[in-house]
């Protein structure tokens, strides 16, 4: 029984309220048809809506089965209207994306009943109205009276005990109004039917109790219940039905208690919310789509980034694994860790002094904050104990073999190789002219700026599995002995020029001063040498290999050792001793492989390397450097006192010896110039008896020169203290700015040629021009400019230097050094050196002429003891100038013989010692022990000088880390930090960094495409606030066949989660088909595979973030679309 007490309902606008009832009482039995009447706004439909639960009354209370609503929840209305009401509007009220079939389903899927059962009682309710054959059809396809009998299918689906209909027959002709009418007399036989109406004609044919109501108030009943709970005599067609009583109001949550029919609240599954949501948007197919591909737009952005991020980073990896053997995990003698280094460098350092932070604005009053980058560069280096690691490696529980196919030890030792045939000269191969500054003195340059500056012979990889895997052997086979070698070609089979010239196949000469030119600025041409090179001529390459420690040869005079790297004689005998390296086989990289562990040109076998060693250690210079660890044995000095005097100064007297035989022969006195000063006129005077004859002078005869006053003056020392304070060549003042282009080798080696020219100079000038220099102090710069034209032109050797100076600088700087050398030469050198020899000559005559006046006075005063008072007083003036007239003579009488004084002097030296000497003082500060014995070949094969690890694959590459930082932890263990080893990654720190910026970028990209994101999250909640306006009508319906808010919200959720997998699936999906040409024109153009490559992985996650971005804009739309009214909903169009 279902009762309205004392029930008041008001509309409250702005401008006025309308009492739609007011104070209604009315009591319905639980089987009979009633029928209200009345006038349009009497209260009739609201009287409706309140009995089904759709609305609520301003007073009063609902009582069903005798238990009052009054604490009736949204849930227990929601489950009211569904399992006990049953709705017929006016309008149908169908919702027009479903089926019929799936319409009157609707109420028993809210129930929460099983597919097969409600088809089965669908069918069955459409077959009560005569539209089983309709089920299929659409709304739209129905007439209007067919779409009625749908809706009474729809409330009579769910078999509920209160059917309220609304206007039924109000929009059908009469016909279809009748057969509505019968329909809904029938159903009521066995329920209650409550049908609003106006047309009085039909509720008095159909109804069972007509009720009329006006103005708010029921102002009739045919049949009233005469008493509360007692009914009068019912009706011949009614009966009683069993009807499940409410649950009592006190209980907990004031529900009316679950249905009889399954016990289920009311409830619609999220397959049910997707089903009518999909429905709704596939008929709306065209916005759909375009709502989907707007939303795309952003996933698909943010897709084609990571599809190249993903691709690019593929091929990074895939770099980095093909490059394993080409770039090793190498471990040096001072080790670096790359990445700290390169994060240093690019101002990733924290170590900062008097820094208020990096987003505050700087104090200019207070310091400027210091960056402790020096600190922290250093922590970057350390020195590793190879020797250490190496036993480590080979001892057994390192377990490196596991990881790593070969473990290489290098050591700083470099083959001088040479042509085999130095009949028509010596040429250099390796260390190559063209790849930089060589050890030995003399050694030609090129430019290091260049490209051209590797060398084209270089040692195998230990492993021959290593190397197979790598390279295929075109011609020939693999070396066998350390004799052997092969030729590398390019991954392409070709082999460069540049490589034929460092093979002597070309000629290396012209090539260096090809290079020299260019680089100088000059237009050059390549000369036409160009020829085809035959697999057989590469088969017939032959080499000379020496040891370094062959290029030098004992000073028996000194006990030093001297360069001989210059002397060709030297070098034809050290040559024709030398190693036969022979080329028996061509080979290049495999096509699988990404890269090779050896470049192009000659590799030899590691075997040859220690063969090298072997030579090196056996050799006499190797055996006395290591004798005597202290001393150089290129200079014979003490390491720490050529350190300290920085070659500044040297014992000039062991390079000179002075013949003081020939020294005394030099000088020569014409006495005769001295005989007519020798008498006096003294004719006027009268000397008395005792000399009858008049006549006096001394006895000239009995004067001579003591020759060791003059040896003293010009010995050896004094003539090593002369050549020791000659003005050096500065070579910064000389060249100025153009001297700060030089490096510190090329300023070494300026200053040491410079000397050796000059000494050259001056010999060539004693032994060709000796009046000019000894006799001539002040001959012209012009004049010495062209002395020194001469003897660059003429003397072989001065070519020779001339050809060292002229490769070490730039076209651009020869012009300069030229002018600064020369005006050194003829300004300062040979000047200083003439005018110190004339005045030690000045100073030797001078000397002699100081004897000879001694010896004069002495006689003299003999001569004129006995006479002195007689004739003091007559000859004092005459002998005063006799005096001042004697000097003069002596000193035009003096005379030096320059040919022969320039023999009295010898060099113990030859210029090449003399040459070589100079250059290791210019070097002192590289002088150590041990350059000294890598200068020689020599090396501990316990102690290499870098460690190159091989690992079999990509995997393995961790191993070999592993084992590294099991080294380093047992070094940390066992507190001895300094142990550890500091490798280098070469592959892994750059590909580590391409991939962070490549990340970073991508990254970037993102966060702009996360933009068009945000563009279309908001247009997805616009689009989705729409849908819920347009489908105002149907949330009314579901509101009320029993759906609650949250369902509602469920309907418009899953409508965005369906748009959001729309869009990211639409995104992915282009993504995906870009990504086969956009590969495919890349691998055309460029030979790189995968370029974009979306993983499965990202594609899901792109579509989950589509599904959650589209889900979060519609919260807002669907929160809306939840709290709309049922009433208000319904009444929407």
């Amino acid at each position: 029984m279902l009762e309205l007490r004392n029930v008041s309902k008001t509309y409250v606008t702005s401008a006025f309220s309308q009492v739609a009832l007011d104070g209604v009482t009315v009591t319905l039995r639980d089987s009979e048809f009633v029928a209200v009447l009345g006038p349009s706004g009497s209260g009739k439909t609201t009287m409706l809506n309140i009995l089904g639960g759709l609305d609520r009354p301003d007073a009063g209370d609902i009582v069903i089965n005798g238990v009052s609503t009054a604490r009736y929840g949204p849930r227990d209305w929601d489950d009211f209207r569904n399992h006990r009401v049953g709705f017929v509007f006016q309008g149908y009220n169908l919702i027009p994306h479903q089926s019929v079939l799936s319409n009157v389903e609707l109420a028993l899927t809210l129930s929460g009943v099983g597919r097969a059962e409600r088809r089965t009682r669908a069918l069955r309710a459409l077959g009560q109205v005569g539209l089983t054959d309709h089920a299929r059809k659409r709304p739209n396809q129905l007439s209007g009276g067919q779409m009625q009998r749908v809706a009474i299918a729809r409330a009579l689906v769910n078999d509920p005990d209160i059917i309220l209909a609304d206007e039924p027959t109000g929009a059908l002709d009469t016909e279809t109004g009748l057969q509505v009418m019968e329909i809904l007399a029938k159903v009521a036989q066995d329920r209650l039917v409550v049908m609003v109406t106006h047309n009085a004609g039909l509720a008095e044919r159909y109804a069972t109790r007509v009720i009329r109501i006006r103005d708010g108030s029921v102002v009739g009943d045919s049949d009233p219940i005469v008493a509360a709970g007692k009914a009068p005599d019912a009706a011949p067609d009614s009966r009683a039905r069993d009807v499940a009583p409410a649950r009592p109001a006190s209980s907990g949550d004031g529900g009316p208690g679950r249905d009889r029919r399954g016990g289920r609240r009311a409830s619609m599954g999220i397959l049910t919310a997707l089903s009518l949501s999909f429905n709704n948007l596939m008929s709306k197919g065209g916005r759909t789509a375009l709502t989907a591909f707007a939303g795309s737009i952003g996933i698909m952005g943010i897709a084609a980034i990571l599809a190249l991020s993903n691709g690019v980073n593929d091929y990074i990896r895939k770099t980095e694994r093909d490059t394993l053997s080409s770039y090793p995990l190498t471990v040096s003698r001072v080790g670096m860790d790359m990445s700290g280094l390169m994060g240093t460098m690019t101002g990733g350092s924290d170590s900062t002094q008097g820094a208020s932070g990096g987003g505050e604005e700087a104090d200019a009053s207070g310091p400027i904050p210091q960056t402790a980058l020096v600190g922290d560069l250093l922590a970057q280096v350390r020195s590793n104990d190879l020797a250490e690691f190496k036993r480590f490696l080979e001892g057994g529980t390192s377990d490196i073999t596991r990881y790593a196919s070969a473990v290489q030890y290098g050591y700083d030792v470099t083959p001088w190789v040479f042509e085999e045939d130095a009949s028509h000269g010596v040429t250099q191969l390796n260390p190559s002219p063209l790849s930089g500054p060589s050890p030995r003195a003399g050694e030609r340059l090129s430019l290091s700026i260049t490209p051209f500056g590797s060398s084209s012979f270089s040692e195998l990889a230990s492993s021959r599995d290593l190397l197979e895997s790598q390279m295929d052997v075109v011609r020939g086979r693999w070396p066998s002995s350390d004799d052997e070698a092969v030729l590398i070609l390019r991954p392409d089979g070709s082999i460069s020029d540049y490589t034929l010239y460092n093979l002597g196949f070309y000629d290396l000469d012209a090539m260096s001063d090809l290079m020299r030119r260019r680089t100088g600025g000059e237009n050059v041409e390549l000369p036409d040498d160009a020829r085809d090179f035959s697999y057989d001529d590469a088969m017939g390459m032959r080499f000379k290999v020496v040891p370094a420690c062959a290029l030098y040869q004992r000073n028996a005079s000194s006990g030093t050792w001297t360069d001989m790297s210059d002397d060709a004689d030297y070098l034809r005998a050290v040559i024709g001793e030398g190693i036969t390296l022979k080329v028996v086989g061509v080979v290049r990289s495999t096509s699988a492989a990404g890269g090779s562990s050896m470049p192009e040109g000659i590799g030899y076998l590691p075997s040859l390397t220690s063969r090298l060693i072997k030579d090196s250690s056996e050799s006499r210079i190797v055996q006395d450097q290591l004798a005597q660890p202290e001393v150089d044995v290129f200079t014979g000095r003490t390491f720490d006192d050529l350190q300290s005097e920085q070659g500044r100064t040297m014992d000039m007297s062991s390079l000179f010896s002075v013949d003081e035989d020939k020294l005394r022969s030099a000088f020569s006195f014409d006495a005769s110039a001295l005989q007519d000063l020798g008498r006096l006129d003294l004719s006027g005077i009268s000397l008395g008896p005792s000399d009858p004859t008049g006549t006096f002078g001394p006895d000239l005869t009995g004067m001579s020169l003591d020759p060791s006053v003059t040896s003293s003056i010009l010995d050896a020392d004094a003539l090593g203290r002369l050549v020791a304070d000659a003005p050096r060549f500065d070579v910064d003042a000389a060249l100025g700015q153009a001297a700060a282009d030089l490096t510190d080798e090329q300023r070494d080696a300026i200053a040491h040629d410079t000397y050796v020219l000059g000494s050259g100079f001056v010999q060539w000038m004693r032994q060709n021009h000796p009046d000019e220099v000894l006799a001539d102090p002040s001959i012209s710069s012009d004049a010495l400019s062209r002395r020194f034209q001469e003897y660059v032109s003429e003397d072989a050797t001065a070519r020779e230097v001339r050809d060292d100076l002229d490769a070490l600088t730039e076209t651009t700087l020869q012009t300069v050094v030229d002018d600064a050398m020369q005006a050194y030469l003829t300004r300062q050198f040979v000047p200083y050196f003439a005018q110190s020899m004339q005045s030690l000559m000045s100073v030797a005559a001078q000397t002699m002429t100081t004897q000879l006046a001694l010896q004069l006075q002495q006689q003299m005063a003999q001569a004129t003891d006995s006479l002195s008072v007689r004739l003091s007083q007559v000859i004092s003036g005459q002998l005063q100038a006799q005096m001042s007239a004697l000097s003069r003579a002596l000193s035009d009488g003096f005379t030096v013989d320059p040919a022969v004084f320039a023999s009295a002097i010898k060099l113990n030296m030859s210029q090449e010692d003399l040459a070589s000497l100079f250059a290791n003082y210019a070097n002192a500060d590289e002088l150590t022990y041990r350059a000294n014995l890598r200068r020689l070949g020599y090396a501990d094969a316990a102690d290499p000088d870098l460690i190159k690890i091989y690992p079999k694959d990509f995997p393995s590459k961790e191993g070999v880390l592993g084992v590294i930082d099991q080294y380093n932890q047992a070094a940390r263990d066992a507190q001895d930090e300094g142990r550890a080893i500091q490798y280098v990654d070469v592959a892994g720190t750059l590909m580590r960094s391409v991939t962070s910026i490549v990340d970073m970028v991508s990254l970037v990209l993102i966060a702009f495409v996360s933009i068009s994101l945000v563009v279309s999250s908001i247009m997805i909640g616009v689009i989705t606030y729409i849908s819920v306006l347009e489908r105002r009508k149907e949330i009314g319906i579901l509101r009320a066949m029993g759906a609650s808010r949250l369902n509602i919200a469920n309907i418009f959720n899953a409508e965005t989660t369906i748009e959001g997998l729309l869009s990211g699936v639409l995104a992915v999906s282009v993504v995906y088909a870009l990504s086969a040409p956009i590969n495919a024109a890349v691998l055309q153009a460029q030979g790189v595979s995968g370029i974009m490559a979306l993983r499965l992985a990202d594609a899901v996650a792109l579509v989950v973030v589509s599904v959650l971005l589209t889900l979060v804009a519609g919260v807002v739309p669907a929160m809306a679309a939840a709290r709309r009214d049922p009433v208000e909903a319904l009444r929407g169009e």
